[in-house]
């Protein structure tokens, strides 16, 4: 399954169990599938979280005509689908933000090349987002030429350089990678494979900027990368484009994929007066279906689904600032980053 069109029906289900859930005068955090019924489309996404779960990894929602909801009305749509996916929702910074706001906002005068690269319109090169199970994309709007989204799957990838670079395999898969983190941390950093074998499932998480020191940390505890780890980087990044598939995403779409099966890449794009490329990002985790995580992948994955985390915040727009990260200039950006 790549594409599940919503018929008209589902429409007509998807306005009522939206006008259901605000007659409560519930806030975001405890829109669930209890509270937002979606009888017939329900199962359909349900059965969507087990090809994410155990079959191709991801899918594409399409047919909502964002011009017909509000701002506010289309998130709880988002969020209510969401939960027939999943039933947590992660948090995506210290301060609690459930959405994270994927786009180059006009208001900022931060300049993107200091920036974390979804913040940014910039080409980012293939990634996991780190800590995260499901990711959730949200088309709000595109960009005037770019910023395609590709995927590719762990699996290709892994065959791929197992046939022409084993060696690159045994690199990636030795957990001795330093992840930049948090200042919390006295290292601002922790060590940890690329892939892994776990429960019988191959699994990646990297973030090609969030490895070894920042560029602009002078004297950094974090160690360098080794000629071989900048190699296995080049050729898993060449075997990811070999067997990448470009996702045609319009306005209104909703994208989820398994961000443990499948990493992606986004192309550069551009804006114009009229055009602000915008992308509303969930971190999601079912219970029911959610893969058992290797130990020395687990930090990120940990604080993302910590509940104790309070308040969890449901921003319906970007911040009219912006701050300068210290650590992870360039990347998807993650929970465990700069102070």
């Amino acid at each position: 399954m790549y594409a599940l069109h919503l018929t008209s029906e589902d429409i007509t289900e998807l306005d009522h169990a939206l006008e259901a859930f605000k007659a409560l005068c519930l806030d975001g955090d405890e829109v669930s599938k209890e509270n937002f019924p979606l009888p017939r489309l329900g199962e359909r996404l349900e059965k969507c979280s087990e090809v994410l779960h155990k079959g191709t990894g991801f899918f594409v929602m399409k047919g909502i005509d964002m011009s017909r909801y509000t701002v506010e009305d289309s998130v709880v749509i988002y969020l209510g689908m969401a939960s027939y996916i999943a039933d947590q929702r992660g948090i995506q910074d210290r301060e609690g933000n459930v959405l994270r706001h994927v786009t180059s906002s006009k208001t900022w005068d931060v300049p993107p090349e200091k920036r974390h690269g979804i913040h940014s319109n910039a080409a980012l090169p293939f990634h996991n987002d780190m800590g995260c199970d499901i990711l959730g994309l949200q088309v709000r709007h595109c960009a005037h030429r770019g910023g395609s989204t590709f995927v590719s799957s762990a699996a290709s990838i892994f065959n791929e350089l197992l046939s022409k670079e084993p060696q690159v395999v045994r690199t990636l898969f030795e957990p001795n990678w330093p992840v930049q983190c948090s200042g919390r941390n006295a290292q601002h950093h922790y060590l940890a494979p690329v892939m892994a074998w776990h429960d019988g499932r191959l699994m990646t998480c990297m973030d090609p900027n969030r490895f070894g020191p920042h560029p602009a940390s002078g004297g950094s505890s974090i160690p360098v990368l080794t000629q071989d780890q900048k190699y296995a980087l080049e050729k898993l990044e060449e075997a990811a484009w070999a067997t990448e598939l470009e996702l045609d995403l319009a306005r209104g779409d909703v994208l989820f994929l398994n961000n443990w099966a499948l990493l992606h890449r986004r192309e550069a794009y551009e804006d114009n007066e009229l055009t602000c490329r915008h992308l509303i990002r969930l971190w999601l985790r079912s219970t029911q279906h959610g893969w058992h995580v290797p130990p020395e992948m687990r930090l990120p994955w940990q604080t993302a689904y910590n509940d104790k985390i309070q308040p969890r915040i449901y921003a319906l727009h970007p911040s009219p600032t912006y701050s300068t990260p210290k650590y992870s200039v360039g990347s998807a950006a993650f929970l465990l980053y700069d102070d």
